[in-house]
């Protein structure tokens, strides 16, 4: 057996040289492994707002957007918020197979879902918002060429929420989404 110390110090250099390889080769491997996963949530998390104004068409997802009305309706110990917006596309039926999400937000970081109309506020208030779908497929698939898709999203919110933006995303646009600012008054 040759325990020279020239051979001992070959072994101890090329096994710290196997760990220094390690140290950066364990990383790189799991990030090649990850990529399509650090894209898939950075598309779902990192987004960037197409600010629209009320009332005014954006250009969105290959249709053209505008929303309509945002309203504060006074309810049961709670506001609901109503927001009705329209999409004028070439091919709505193309749109159609789009999953879409809607929420809104406030100054403060807090999200509120919709809430399908769940409050008779809305539906004795505005008895037209019955007839309007959620954004996404169902309102895309009923619509004719050269007409507006109509749609329309209700919101509980507390009383004091301030500053309310409406988000409305395509899945297929992310992670552009469109952006509308309650008028403030």
């Amino acid at each position: 057996m040759d325990s020279s110390p020239a051979k001992v110090t070959l072994t101890r250099r090329g096994y710290w040289l196997s760990m220094a390889a390690l140290v950066v080769a364990v990383p790189a491997a799991l990030a090649a492994q990850t990529w399509g996963s650090i894209k898939d949530w950075r598309s779902q998390h990192l987004r960037q707002p197409v600010s629209g104004t009320l009332g005014q068409p954006i250009d969105y997802a290959g249709a053209s957007w505008t929303v309509t009305r945002l309203t504060r309706l006074a309810g049961k110990g709670s506001t609901v918020f109503l927001a009705e917006f329209e999409a004028l596309a070439a091919d709505p039926k193309a749109l159609g197979a789009v999953p879409c999400q809607v929420r809104l937000s406030d100054e403060s970081g807090r999200e509120w879902q919709p809430t399908l109309f769940a409050d008779p506020v809305v539906t004795q208030q505005y008895p037209d918002v019955r007839n309007r779908s959620l954004c996404g497929g169902v309102a895309f698939a009923a619509t004719e060429p050269g007409k507006p898709a109509r749609m329309a999203a209700s919101f509980l919110i507390p009383p004091g929420a301030s500053s309310l933006t409406l988000s409305i995303a395509l899945y297929s646009a992310l992670p552009d989404y469109l952006s509308v600012s309650e008028p403030q008054t």
